[in-house]
């Protein structure tokens, strides 16, 4: 499973890495122009995203992760904004999340848990998709991007 974290320090894809269920290959994106060209190219399992800095279009990244068939999930996090819609994004759904800091660490586990439960379910073939409340999240510039292996 292939999740895309996008960070321009190494903070973030640092903390994931070392967090990430095994099996979780982590691709890295330094811009959202460079996450952009990725889900484009060759669309993740998921995507995490720290939305530094602040004014860039993040909808349109929540947007095209929608529009996909099925949804690609993301997590959105933030050290500036305290809600989702203070970033600037529009009203969340199944496939759309958000998490503000400060965070512990055991938060930020949980979400990449459920995160990887909502990828996992869109890897399933549409016949064997488990029911909508099966999944726990719902209701509730530079060069190509780098692969980082979880073991």
């Amino acid at each position: 499973m292939r999740l895309l974290v996008l960070d321009g320090s190494r903070v973030l894809r640092s903390v994931v890495g070392r967090l990430a269920p095994p099996g979780v290959e982590l691709e890295v994106a330094e811009s959202l122009e460079e996450a952009m060209k990725v889900l484009r190219r060759d669309p993740p399992h998921a995507v995490i995203a720290n939305l530094t800095p602040v004014g860039l279009p993040w909808e349109e990244l929540k947007t095209f992760c929608q529009r996909q068939s099925p949804p690609i999930p993301v997590l959105f996090e933030s050290c500036v904004h305290q809600s989702a819609e203070e970033a600037g994004l529009s009203p969340l759904n199944h496939s759309a999340f958000f998490l503000a800091k400060p965070y512990g660490i055991e938060e930020l586990r949980r979400h990449l848990a459920l995160l990887v439960t909502a990828a996992a379910d869109r890897l399933r073939p549409r016949s064997a998709s488990p029911p909508a409340a099966a999944n726990p999240y719902r209701p509730s510039t530079g060069g190509p991007a780098r692969h980082l292996k979880h073991h």
